[in-house]
């Protein structure tokens, strides 16, 4: 079968992650099958992650612990640092809402389709924020590439 070799490791990659369609996996087995190159490849991927896999943390050495405790420390101060933004920016654009139309509902010039329409353009998005911030909380339980690193 006619491939590049390079295009082939990317979808070798995938194979093993068993992320491919059915018509991507058929096509590499064929690959495989025919292309010795491709076929050491494979081998090499697939003997590499079990070897970096049935590392235990024990094992390591002293730099490659410190390496992983600074990666999560460094890791913990970025996730407090987003906390310590992303809160006071909700609190601060909530609270501007909220006095926003709370003065046009108030406001006895305003028309009613303003103060029907403007609470409900805001309740909207705050309510679709909300949502989707959940379904990327539930989504990130589930997820078999949250601890790959690039």
């Amino acid at each position: 079968m006619k491939h590049d070799c390079q295009e082939t490791e990317l979808l070798i990659s995938g194979y093993l992650d068993g992320e491919l369609t059915q018509s991507d996996r058929q096509r590499v087995d064929l690959i495989l099958e025919d292309c010795i190159q491709c076929t050491e490849t494979h081998q090499e991927m697939k003997k590499f992650r079990k070897g970096v896999g049935d590392i235990p943390f024990d094992i390591l050495t002293k730099k490659e612990k410190t390496a992983i405790n600074k990666y999560v420390t460094t890791n913990t101060w970025a996730n407090v640092g987003q906390l310590m933004f992303i809160v006071p920016l909700i609190l601060l654009y909530g609270t501007g809402a909220f006095l926003m139309v709370a003065s046009v509902i108030k406001d006895p010039e305003a028309p009613l389709w303003l103060k029907i329409g403007l609470p409900s353009i805001i309740g909207g998005l705050g309510l679709m924020v909300f949502t989707v911030v959940l379904q990327r909380i539930k989504a990130h339980k589930t997820d078999k590439y949250k601890d790959v690193h690039i």
